[in-house]
C-alpha cells in the first residue's frame, strides 16, 4: 500500500497535535476510504460529509459540553466595533491581548462526526431504520505530541438509529467486520471494552455505568513503536439522543441509535508502522 513508509508520517508542526499530512499518506487515507465504501456497500446508506463546524446549540442540548468541557474547541470572534478595534490593533501580536473581547460564536468546532446527524432526524417518527455514513474534520483539545492523537482529524462514521435491538446487532456485527478488515491490512488489532473520557466529579460513575452496560468497544492497534492506540470504536448510545432530539419509533418511545466510527489518521499510521516493521523484517533476512 504504501511506496515509502518514510515518506507517509505526519510532519508536526509547532503546536503539539497538530500534523501536516504528505501526500504518500493522503494516498493511504484515499485508499482507507475506498475500503471501507467496499465494506458498506451492502448497507443502505445516505452519504454525508460535514463541515468542521456544528451548531453550538448541538454539543449543551446534548450533553456533550457538561461532559467533556476539557475536549471541547469553541469558536470566537470579536464583538466589537471598528473604532474599539483600531484601540487595540496594536495588541495583535504574538502574545498580545487582542483576544480577551472575543465572543463565544453559535457554531463549535465538530467533535465527532455523529452529532451532524441527529438534528436531521429531530422531531420525526422512524417507520424504518435510518442510516447514514458521514466524514468530517474533528477537534478535540488534547495538546500533545503522542503520534495519533491530533487535535484536529478526520473521522468517517456509520451511524444507525431504530430500535434498541436492531442498534445492538448493527454494533456487533460492525465491531466484528472491522476488526477483520483490519486484521486484513497487516494489523494487529484487538477489542476492548471501554469508556469515553468523562470529565469533573461525575466521571467514575458514568464510566462505570457506560462499562457494565458494554456500551462501547475500542479496536487497537500500534501506531508507533511501543504504542497501541484505539483506531475505530463500535458505540451503542442506548436512547440519549432520540430523547434528546425527540426521533420516536413507530410505538412513541425514543429511538436508540448505535456509530461505528474509524479514525482515518490512525489507521494510516498503523498501517505505516506495520508495513514499515514488515520491511525491516524483510529486509533482515
Amino acid at each position: 500500500m504504501i511506496n515509502d513508509a518514510r515518506q507517509a508520517l505526519p510532519l508536526q508542526t509547532a503546536a503539539p497535535g497538530v500534523a501536516l499530512f504528505p501526500a504518500e499518506f493522503e494516498r493511504v487515507l484515499a485508499r482507507l476510504r475506498t475500503d471501507i465504501d467496499k465494506l458498506a456497500d451492502t448497507e443502505d446508506l445516505t452519504v454525508l460529509t460535514a463541515p468542521p463546524v456544528l451548531p453550538r446549540d448541538v454539543v449543551e442540548r446534548s450533553g456533550y459540553v457538561r461532559e467533556f468541557p476539557h475536549l471541547l474547541g469553541s469558536v470566537h470572534n470579536f464583538g466589537g466595533d471598528a473604532t474599539e478595534w483600531l484601540a487595540r490593533r496594536a495588541e495583535a501580536v504574538s502574545g498580545g491581548t487582542w483576544h480577551d473581547r472575543q465572543e463565544i460564536a453559535d457554531v463549535v468546532l465538530t467533535p465527532a462526526a455523529c452529532y451532524h446527524i441527529y438534528p436531521l432526524l429531530a422531531g420525526t417518527m422512524l417507520t424504518a431504520p435510518a442510516r447514514f455514513a458521514v466524514e468530517a474534520c474533528c477537534y478535540r483539545h488534547e495538546a500533545t505530541v503522542e503520534p495519533g492523537r491530533f487535535r484536529s482529524f478526520r473521522m468517517r462514521e456509520l451511524v444507525f438509529v431504530g430500535t434498541a435491538d436492531a442498534c445492538v446487532e448493527f454494533r456487533d456485527r460492525w465491531r466484528q467486520r472491522v476488526a477483520d478488515w483490519l486484521t486484513a491490512l497487516g494489523l494487529d488489532v484487538a477489542t476492548e471494552m471501554a469508556t469515553d473520557p468523562f470529565f469533573g466529579p461525575g466521571a467514575k460513575l458514568l464510566s462505570v455505568n457506560q462499562r457494565a452496560q458494554a456500551l462501547k468497544f475500542e479496536l487497537v492497534a500500534p501506531v508507533a513503536d511501543g504504542m497501541r492506540q484505539a483506531v475505530a470504536s463500535a458505540n451503542c448510545h442506548k436512547d440519549h439522543f432520540g430523547e434528546i432530539f425527540g426521533i420516536e419509533l413507530p410505538d412513541g418511545s425514543p429511538a436508540h441509535s448505535a456509530c461505528v466510527a474509524f479514525g482515518l489518521e490512525r489507521i494510516a499510521l498503523a498501517v505505516t508502522h506495520a508495513e514499515r516493521d514488515g520491511a525491516a523484517e524483510e529486509g533482515a533476512r
